[in-house]
């Protein structure tokens, strides 16, 4: 078969059997599963169905791991229509991971850098059909030439995003047997329960600590350049942390010795962009005597603040107008403004910080999920009480750093991606 190639999937077919996943691992000795299957209606809620989805990498036309990955590791096979990994060009940055919809790139920690499926390139030059292909006893998944992209009606679970996936569904799902026994309100409430609290990608902060660190240091420093006092007391703190936001950052990495690679997609990767922003700050900020290159380090600061957000804003997919509390521009502006003393700044940054805080805690309560009241408690003494009590010292510039720390500390706790695994559940919560 000859030309771009596309999955087809029956759900109507699959039966969860999951020998589409042993056949890949098998084929491509991975540590980490390349293709999952997941099952809707797992507890068998009533009255709906019960299928399952075979998914790995959809190899999307538009694809969001090559558009966003710093590195530039991802190729697109015009032969097959593979999107392929080059792992010898590919830093452990995860932020593909991120980035993708379809949960298809996985990071493999123990060798530091990510894999994913290429449709099987080396049985495809033998003429051979994909491992996970050839061995579903039920034929349930095939490849085909790829078609217009045009996915129609998608099953339950599926998230409909913009990247244009290469596969296609056979539509013609069973219908649920009808039930002759009563329902079970109560039982079904509390499945839908604890399906709304389904684990899926999301982050750790035992894992995330360095970029909670880098971002905080960041944001400080951006204050010290633009408002701090001229010239700084200790003309080595600017130096030596700008090292410590380098090493911290490059920790982050699977593999730090390939941190240069983060440079290499300035066009697309807001990483790359939040990279080299940083990058020319720290060295513009190594000359705080020069006014004129303080103030363009103080712009570039500002810049990669900003670019720090979007980061985080496009793998939530969330809007430019989606604000947070926590957000490192917010930080770097409250914090000039206690540092430099403009209390017009520092009182219009922290209102917003705040009002953004609250405004998220009362709608966690709204939702049920847990408001955290203490660590509410220390933020908003701390970030917002503090300073203002000790306007003008440096107190006031301690307790916002520590409020944002605890602010960050939720938000990375909130971050959720996109994913089959949670569609899925909120589709089962709407559903059912």
């Amino acid at each position: 078969m000859s030309g771009p190639l596309q999955f087809r999937f029956d759900p109507g077919r699959c039966i969860g059997c999951e020998t589409c996943v042993l056949a890949c691992r098998v084929e491509r000795r991975e540590a980490v599963p390349l293709r999952r299957v997941h099952t809707f209606n797992a507890p068998r809620l009533p009255r709906l169905p019960v299928f399952h989805l075979s998914l790995a990498c959809h190899h999307c036309r538009q694809p969001a791991c090559v558009q966003h990955c710093p590195a530039g590791a991802y190729r697109t096979d015009p032969a097959s229509g593979a999107v392929v990994l080059l792992p010898g060009l590919c830093m452990g940055c995860r932020y593909c991971t991120w980035a993708c919809p379809h949960d298809a790139p996985r990071y493999d920690p123990a060798q530091g850098v990510v894999a994913k499926c290429d449709l099987c390139g080396a049985r495809g030059e033998r003429g051979l059909e994909p491992a996970c292909v050839a061995r579903c006893p039920v034929g349930a998944l095939a490849v085909e030439p790829r078609a217009e992209p045009v996915l129609g009606a998608l099953p339950p679970g599926f998230p409909a995003t913009r990247t244009s996936p290469a596969i296609r569904f056979v539509p013609g799902l069973r219908p649920p047997p009808a039930l002759t026994a009563p329902p079970a309100p109560a039982l079904a409430a509390r499945c839908r329960e604890a399906l709304s609290r389904v684990s899926e990608p999301g982050l750790r902060l035992r894992d995330e600590w360095p970029l909670l660190a880098f971002t905080t240091i960041l944001a400080l420093l951006v204050a010290l350049v633009a408002g701090g006092p001229r010239p700084l007391p200790r003309p080595w703190i600017l130096p030596g942390a700008g090292a410590l936001c380098l090493a911290l950052g490059a920790c982050h990495l699977g593999r730090p010795w390939r941190a240069w690679r983060a440079l290499g997609n300035l066009r697309g990767s807001w990483l790359s962009r939040e990279a080299a922003l940083a990058l020319a700050f720290l060295v513009l900020a190594c000359f705080p005597r020069v006014p004129a290159l303080r103030w363009a380090a103080a712009a570039a600061g500002f810049a990669a603040l900003f670019a720090v957000d979007r980061v985080y804003q496009v793998a939530v997919r969330t809007s430019r107008l989606d604000f947070h509390s926590a957000h490192a521009l917010f930080n770097g502006l409250y914090l000039t403004g206690l540092l430099a003393g403009w209390w017009p700044l520092a009182l219009a940054a922290g209102a917003l910080k705040a009002w953004l805080y609250l405004g998220r805690k009362a709608h966690f309560r709204r939702q049920g999920r847990p408001a955290r009241p203490w660590l509410s408690l220390a933020r908003l003494g701390l970030g917002f009480v503090l300073p203002a009590l000790a306007f003008g010292s440096g107190a006031a510039a301690l307790g916002a750093v520590l409020g944002d720390l605890a602010d960050r500390w939720e938000y990375y706790g909130e971050l959720t991606f996109p994913s089959p695994g949670r569609q899925m559940a909120q589709d089962l919560v709407t559903f059912g």
